[in-house]
């Protein structure tokens, strides 16, 4: 064979960035670039529309996890038998790894007494576990150690797993622990230095769960940051002993920042083990983000898994927990149990992501956006260890300032719909069928201990909660009178004309729970009081071209009127229909408007007629 190269791109001019630009500015017409094609994370990190090797940023990468990750599946259930049979049915059919919740006198979950039940006819050499103990730390490592030591001698003692001690997790989470954070902090040392079996040297214990941030409304590099002041905190305490430590990280439907962050982690990680003379294990863990998940449409939460968990298991996550679609509904069905499985279990054996190393090496965005987060995450890491370190920050409240900054901006945006939620604030189903057969939420436990350290409490929030709260007036109004709250669609002219708003206006109504009544349009004024009267509907939305605005809008307004609206909103800016301001039209609604505002004022005017 000749010893010649194959190039597929040679028989084509190389391409510039000046004839892109050229092109993508004759496609804009006139439209500013900067603002059209470029934009910025919640971190302030430039988003290009175009990363070249000329723009890239490319650092040298720590060694990103070889292939397969973990597949593991949570556990919650307070019954213990009942735990045992999904965790067997989970075991046979392809997870490797267990995450079992233990009920801590503020969560729902798993009794300790009833550890060693839910693992009965398990081997634990053969299946790596995970526990999530909050405060009751102490008592859960020292029921898994009992049962570890239990375990038959065929299974020959090679565990692989984590016991879970997480005290600032616990403490920033729940606003408490049982006892001073020092002294939390040296009990979990003694546990990982003295109680555990030093032939145990793959039991861990720390887990540093930077979720619980993530779950408050951190961005990326605010999270990375409050995981590596945590590591930090543990290094301190432990005299250094990273492999004891292994950090979790929340992963979300951004798949491109997703795959950034995990990279991120892996290279900050490696700088922070070796301040302490110690190598990084790589022993990353990922739990698909509880910030995105919707109580309504769920089966959304699906898709958002399945991006979550490419973004981790491609980005070196060392395991891989994916929530059911139906958590937020209660304990979940055989059938989200599944799916979550075979989510991961496609990615690996389908689609064959477990095989290459760092499959996003190389990529000059993923590239780019490591190194700007890592640049951010390091500065906000900074400014904690200038604070006196994780713990002082915490009681300080420099977290939970910094953190509810950062949801603030992003909650700005959701109301507009600037950040769409789909499912609720976008494409919203009304009518869906709510899922059957869930267990329903387990009781909070009441039996809580005095504490012996209380701090303010980081909030926990989702991106769906405020108009999924509308949503639940609205079934609670459909629940009591038979109905939904209804907006009226008044079309002017022909479907053609109004199709484009009304839709527009369909999706905003019906994102807070008010359901619109469509029509084929008006074009005689008497027909449109007449249709509107007998529709019951207590609002309405003119829905139309701006020329017809100006010909027909202030009489759809009087008509409305006449026929009793309550509140007459119009599809369109106000400076699109001047001649409409004080006309009856009460409200504006548009691209770029504050949709919840709007839609909690419309539940307040209907208060007031109640």
């Amino acid at each position: 064979m000749a010893d010649k190269s194959l190039k597929l791109a040679s028989d084509f001019e190389d391409a510039s960035d000046d004839a892109w630009r050229a092109l993508v500015d004759k496609t804009l017409g006139g439209k500013p670039f900067d603002k059209v094609m470029k934009s910025q994370s919640y971190d302030g990190i430039e988003i290009k529309a175009l990363y070249t090797k000329d723009n890239a940023r490319i650092e040298p990468q720590a060694s990103v996890r070889p292939g397969h990750w973990s597949i593991t599946s949570p556990h919650w259930n307070p019954d213990a038998t009942t735990m045992n049979a999904e965790i067997l049915e989970d075991l046979e059919r392809g997870v490797e790894a267990l995450a079992i919740r233990i009920e801590a006198g503020y969560a729902p979950g798993l009794k300790v007494s009833d550890l060693n039940h839910a693992l009965e006819g398990i081997y634990l050499n053969m299946a790596r576990f995970y526990l999530m103990p909050g405060e009751e730390y102490e008592a859960a490592a020292s029921e898994m150690l009992g049962v570890l030591k239990d375990c038959p001698p065929e299974q020959g003692g090679d565990f692989y797993g984590n016991l879970g001690c997480d005290p600032l997790g616990t403490l920033a989470c729940t606003g408490r622990l049982k006892e001073k954070a020092e002294e939390a902090l040296e009990k979990a040392a003694d546990i990982a230095l003295k109680r555990k079996p030093a032939a145990w040297h793959n039991v861990r214990t720390f887990r540093a769960d930077a979720t619980v941030y993530h779950n408050a409304g951190a961005t990326e590099a605010q999270e990375l940051a409050c995981m590596l002041a945590t590591v930090t905190e543990y290094m301190r305490a432990t005299g250094g002993q990273g492999a004891e430590i292994e950090p979790a990280l929340a992963a979300d439907a951004d798949i491109f920042m997703g795959l950034a962050k995990f990279r991120a982690a892996g290279r900050l990680l490696t700088q922070v083990y070796d301040a302490f003379g110690a190598t990084w294990h790589g022993r990353l863990h990922a739990v698909t983000s509880l910030r995105m998940m919707t109580i309504k449409d769920p089966w959304v939460n699906i898709l958002r898994c399945t991006a979550a968990a490419f973004a981790a298991g491609v980005g070196g996550a060392w395991s891989v927990s994916v929530l059911p679609h139906d958590t937020m509904l209660g304990l979940s069905g055989r059938s989200a149990r599944r799916i979550a499985r075979n989510i991961q279990i496609m990615l690996q054996e389908e689609s064959g992501l477990h095989s290459p190393d760092d499959a996003a090496a190389g990529s000059f965005a993923v590239e780019s956006l490591t190194s700007d987060l890592c640049d951010n995450a390091w500065k906000i890491f900074q400014k904690i260890e200038a604070e006196g370190g994780m713990l002082k920050a915490l009681r300080a409240s420099f977290i939970h300032n910094m953190i509810e900054a950062a949801w603030a901006a992003r909650k700005a945006n959701i109301v507009k719909r600037r950040d769409a939620i789909t499912g609720v604030s976008e494409f919203p189903d009304i009518f869906e069928k709510p899922l059957s057969g869930l267990g329903g939420m387990p009781d909070m436990p009441t039996d809580i201990a005095p504490a012996g350290e209380e701090i303010l409490s980081l909030p926990f929030h989702r991106l769906a909660e405020d108009f999924e709260a509308l949503r639940t007036q609205s079934d609670a109004m459909l629940d009591a009178a038979g109905k939904r709250p209804q907006v009226f669609i008044a079309g002017l002219g022909r479907v053609a004309d109004f199709t484009a708003r009304a839709t527009f206006a369909k999706s905003f109504f019906e994102a807070g729970g008010i359901e619109a009544l469509t029509n084929d349009g008006f074009r005689e004024m008497e027909a449109l009081e007449e249709a509107f009267a007998e529709s019951g509907a207590p609002f309405a939305v003119i829905c139309g071209t701006d020329t017809q605005y100006e010909d027909m809008g202030l009489k759809a307004a009087e008509a409305l009127k006449a026929a009793g609206a309550r509140r007459i909103y119009l599809a369109g800016r106000p400076s699109k229909a001047d001649a409409l301001t004080g006309s009856g039209v009460d409200e504006f609604i548009y691209m770029g408007a504050d949709v919840l505002d709007t839609l909690t004022r419309a539940y307040d005017v209907m208060g007031e007629d109640a």
